[in-house]
């Protein structure tokens, strides 16, 4: 097997065996429009590729020092470290950051669990101090019929999306750039309401205007006496559906718009005949409420999805030193930038 950079010409190639948005193509465009340094590779077997991944690097502000990131690529291997070391160090890397899209166990919702994927082993390797993103999901089963996807949602939730169904709440697709507004408009009156951190507006309009050419992103409005309380942005990529984002209104709530709006997008993916729907994050088995994003995770644990747990979050360290460093002074700012949100709203 050899592994080697692609370049433009080899774009089709690439995303034929990519599984995840962000290891995408046209996702690594973005980054680009970000400032950062992105290596697409690919990886051949007599001649035939048979994976491939992209690793990017984010300048630290006011040094020659950067960052990498493998963000939910493939199955982390001796020769995955060799390459990617080797580009992180003329990169002038102080580590690069690797979450493979692998599983490591699957929690279903009889109360048994599967082990999918042992953990990585590697002595170049350190668990992560901080991950990208969170290290479980929730995966719902697009090949059942839509009767029995109905009965696998939570009762509860099921009364809710009926509830929203009586008070006449439409649910409609409008995957254009009015859309796309009215989504933003709807994301930061969440986050602000709510006090997250959230990157910036030109952030998620750089996002859609690379995202916009291709056939990756739908955008799905839940209106209420004309008024839209709820908006998600989706992912399509090859017989997955994906949940990144997402907001909602606080104005008539009673009507339970969200819940009948995730419920349409799972109708939206078997239409699609997509295979999987995955919710793109949650909190493990034994979440409690009073953790962060308790709010989400039990949103989206009311649709019936199996709960799975990824391999992890790891760092290839490249210098010692720097890392212990970068890692504090990470912690500290991370600190303000949610406290900062929390108080400008």
């Amino acid at each position: 097997m050899i592994t080697r950079i692609l370049y433009k010409e080899e774009q089709k190639l690439y995303d034929s065996v990519i599984s995840h948005p962000v290891q995408t193509w046209d996702w690594g465009e973005f980054q680009i429009s970000q400032g950062h340094r992105v290596y697409r590779l690919g990886v051949f077997d007599k001649g035939k590729i048979i994976s491939a991944y992209s690793v990017s690097f984010h300048q630290i502000p006011k040094t020659n020092y950067s960052i990498g990131t493998i963000l939910r690529g493939p199955k982390i291997d001796d020769e995955i470290l060799k390459n990617v070391k080797k580009i992180a160090i003329d990169e002038n890397a102080i580590f690069v950051k690797f979450e493979p899209d692998v599983f490591q166990k699957k929690y279903r919702l009889d109360g048994t669990t599967e082990r999918l994927n042992d953990i990585p082993q590697f002595s170049d390797l350190k668990i992560s101090p901080k991950v990208a993103f969170y290290p479980y999901t929730y995966v719902v089963d697009l090949t059942k019929t839509e009767e029995q996807l109905l009965e696998s949602v939570n009762s509860k939730t099921r009364y809710n999306i009926r509830l929203a169904n009586r008070h006449g709440v439409i649910i409609e697709e409008k995957t254009s750039d009015q859309g796309f507004e009215i989504y933003l408009k709807l994301l930061f009156d969440t986050t602000r309401r709510q006090g997250f951190y959230l990157h910036s507006e030109k952030y998620h309009q750089d996002l859609w205007k690379t995202l916009k050419q291709t056939d990756m992103p739908r955008i799905l409005l839940a209106n209420y006496q004309g008024q839209t309380l709820a908006a998600f942005m989706l992912f399509v990529l090859k017989d997955k559906l994906f949940y990144p984002y997402g907001a909602s209104s606080d104005s008539h709530r009673q009507v339970m718009a969200p819940n009948l709006l995730m419920w349409e997008s799972i109708k939206l993916g078997k239409s699609l005949n997509l295979k999987t729907f995955d919710m793109w994050g949650s909190l493990g088995p034994d979440a409690k409420q009073t953790e962060q994003g308790y709010g989400f995770h039990r949103f989206k644990q009311g649709y019936g999805g199996d709960l799975f747990e990824f391999v992890g979050t790891y760092d290839l360290i490249i210098n010692h030193q720097l890392y212990q460093l970068y890692n504090l002074v990470d912690r500290y700012r991370w600190k303000f930038l949610r406290l900062k949100a929390k108080f400008i709203r």
